[in-house]
């Protein structure tokens, strides 16, 4: 690394605001904000290797896939730390990655995508016992039987920036011959098509860089009666960090197990890091059983390393949360445990958020304070937005510790 020697700044030195520095209330405990290793760490180093030609040089595009429940489906956690990690350093940003468009299967969309869509549509959802070949690792997929159909994707601005993409990749049922058709307002644009069929998969390549997606779902043959839709990842040539939301709302790790073509459609992302937050719902289960739970996640391990054996794996613990609203739920403890023993058993990081929020009960303090909602299970924008600094602390202390080590003159 000695062409790095001008760059041996701190690291609050590469952006605005300091990604190290998070304004928190007096409860969250900052000193416990670390990533933590119990065993091996080398995945978590080939990720730092990877951080420092993009934070360094500028240069390359690095994935990172958030999987969880309802906290990641309502994509404001997950959006803040994309937003945070993507302006961690200028000149770098990348794009916006994988989306599902939710309002089709009639739920809760984030906020900072619109969704229109014409045609009937209905959908499976991994939290029920269904039919789950026909789910991948959005956890979700919506299915129609009409001749024609479209759909359209536009961001909003807002609060955050809109996404711009010259390629998309739409990921559906390998059972359909129905056709999938990308289309512009400005006949300027040239767009390609290209299908393969065995997995799934219609790219779309644009002559310039969009920021409305349209799509148009037309039968072709006559024998084929559905066309599935599994999700669209939008894609861009620009470095940086591209942060993939994935999230059901009351997924547990059973649910993503049930999903037949996980592993396919990771492995079309290149995770570079996987971040799991699946944990909560197992923990408000009657039955919970962390042996069970542990299992679970292992298997869950083994189906990231098979589609991208050198990702590196977080484990988020769970948040604080109640039993109706009445008792802390205290399976968080096991929860926190097994993780610990997932981390020294295969060398997975953990991230403790449990005990940065403060421990057992935290949640209270954090509905008092206006950051979580009155289920004490939820939270409300501002606080998912401080979980998402939290993380990205976590995170950049990481990379700070590994500069440190091994950037030298």
């Amino acid at each position: 690394m000695r062409h790095l020697l001008p760059l041996l700044l701190p690291l609050t030195a590469l952006a605005q605001p300091d990604p190290l520095r998070v304004s928190a209330p007096h409860f969250v405990d900052l000193g416990a904000n670390h990533i933590l290793h119990r065993g091996d760490s080398s995945g978590f180093a080939a990720w730092h290797s990877k951080l420092d030609r993009l934070m360094l040089e500028g240069e390359g595009q690095l994935n990172v896939v958030h999987i969880g429940g309802s906290h990641i489906q309502a994509d404001m956690w997950s959006m803040q730390v994309r937003h945070r990690l993507q302006h961690v350093a200028p000149g770098v940003r990348a794009g916006r990655g994988f989306i599902f468009p939710f309002t089709m299967a009639k739920t809760n969309n984030p906020y900072w995508y619109e969704v229109k869509h014409s045609g009937n549509w209905t959908a499976v959802r991994n939290v029920t016992r269904t039919d789950t070949s026909s789910l991948g690792l959005s956890g979700i997929s919506v299915t129609t039987r009409d001749t024609l159909t479209e759909l359209a994707v536009s961001f909003r601005g807002d609060q955050y920036p809109g996404y711009q993409f010259n390629r998309v990749k739409v990921l559906h049922g390998i059972d359909s011959s129905y056709a999938v058709q990308a289309w512009s307002r400005d006949s300027t644009v040239t767009i390609d098509h290209s299908l393969d069929a065995a997995m799934g998969i219609t790219t779309v390549h644009y002559s310039r860089y969009m920021d409305t997606l349209r799509l148009r779902f037309r039968r072709t043959d006559t024998t084929q009666v559905r066309f599935r839709l599994h999700g669209i990842i939008l894609e861009s040539d620009d470095p940086g960090i591209v942060y993939h939301a994935i999230g059901v709302n009351g997924a547990a790790t059973k649910s993503y197990l049930r999903c037949q073509r996980f592993v396919d459609h990771l492995a079309q992302v290149k995770p570079d890091l996987v971040v799991f937050s699946v944990g909560i719902n197992d923990a408000h289960d009657s039955e919970f059983d962390p042996k069970r739970f542990k299992r679970n996640y292992t298997d869950l391990i083994a189906r990231v390393r098979q589609a991208k054996p050198d990702a590196a794996i977080l484990l988020t613990t769970n948040t604080d949360s109640y039993f109706k609203r009445k008792v802390a739920n205290r399976n968080a403890y096991k929860v926190r445990e097994a993780m610990l023993e997932l981390s020294a058993e295969q060398g997975v990081a953990v991230w403790d958020i449990f005990t940065v929020m403060g421990g057992l009960g935290s949640i209270a303090k954090w509905e008092s304070a206006g950051l979580a909602q009155k289920d004490r299970i939820h939270f409300n924008r501002q606080g998912y937005m401080l979980l998402g600094d939290l993380q990205v602390a976590a995170l950049m202390e990481a990379y700070s510790e590994h500069l440190k080590r091994n950037v030298r003159p």
